[in-house]
């Protein structure tokens, strides 16, 4: 084999390598990712929504009135006034209803609910009060994370579709070359597969192939040593039977007796016969 193989242990070893090399790239990139965009001041930040929250929630502490025109985006208020009524109401369609329980829950002792990822609050102002809602999450989470896992899922299937796909070659070539020997076609030659195990197959299937080989062509040639000297033998019994023929031929031209008759015709007949036979010899 002209091409180096690589063993089967040593390329599940690169395969394992590779998608260990993979997986820890990917890996860092999402740590730093978290560490300086998610945790940081970008606008991927978690805590954007809060801080935005927290500034307005002071500066309406500071004036001591609930500017709704400032509302930061991204949150959820309801305003309501002294009387019960509502005044203001910002907030999503699918948050409304949990913002609307909490503000009938909370009370100014008991303003502020973290549930998961949401957070409740309450502002109390002279004649009104709001009631806040925001997450804390990063702007399209799910997305990031879809992300991070679609390229987790990459990094192993398109290696191992690599491997297979090279696996699946080796073999066929092997089958290729099987195959070539079960149609009997002895002249043909072992392809190097890029595996060590399949190579070594293909070496021992083609040291059987070259004893065959070898074999068939002792065995054709002492046929041929064979039918030659068969047809040496008949060429040499086709000249004195040709002689015993033709002196059978004269002497029956001659006047004789019923019983000499009766012999030349027999041994006539009978050279007749073999030199049938060894035409026959002489023909194969």
């Amino acid at each position: 084999m002209e091409k180096r193989s690589l063993t089967i242990s040593r390329l599940i070893g690169i395969y394992i390598a590779v998608v260990s090399v993979l997986i820890g790239f990917t890996s860092l990139v999402a740590i730093i990712f978290i560490t300086f965009f998610l945790k940081g001041e970008s606008s991927f930040a978690a805590d954007n929504v809060e801080k935005a929250v927290e500034a307005w929630i002071y500066d309406c502490q500071k004036s001591g009135e609930i500017s709704t025109a400032l509302f930061p985006e991204g949150a959820d208020i309801i305003v309501i006034s002294a009387d019960g009524e509502v005044s203001f109401v910002k907030v999503s369609h699918s948050n409304e209803k949990a913002l609307r329980k909490f503000a009938r829950e909370s009370s100014p002792e008991n303003g502020r609910k973290l549930h998961g990822k949401n957070v409740y609050l309450r502002l109390d102002a002279v004649d009104e009060s709001a009631f806040i809602h925001y997450c804390v999450s990063a702007p399209h989470e799910y997305l990031i994370l879809s992300i991070f896992a679609l390229a987790y899922l990459l990094e192993v299937l398109i290696p191992t579709v690599v491997l297979v796909k090279m696996i699946k070659n080796s073999l066929s070539k092997v089958l290729d070359y099987t195959e070539s020997l079960g149609s009997q076609d002895l002249s043909a030659s072992p392809i190097n597969t890029g595996i060590y195990e399949l190579d070594q197959i293909n070496v021992a299937t083609d040291g059987m192939r070259r004893e065959l080989v070898a074999t068939m062509e002792d065995k054709w040639k002492k046929e041929q040593d064979s039918k030659a000297q068969m047809a040496q033998i008949a060429h040499d019994l086709k000249t004195p039977l040709t002689v015993i023929r033709g002196n059978a031929d004269l002497l029956m031209e001659k006047d004789c007796d019923d019983e000499s008759r009766e012999s030349l015709e027999a041994i006539i007949r009978n050279s007749e016969k073999i030199a049938m036979s060894v035409l026959d010899i002489l023909e194969k």
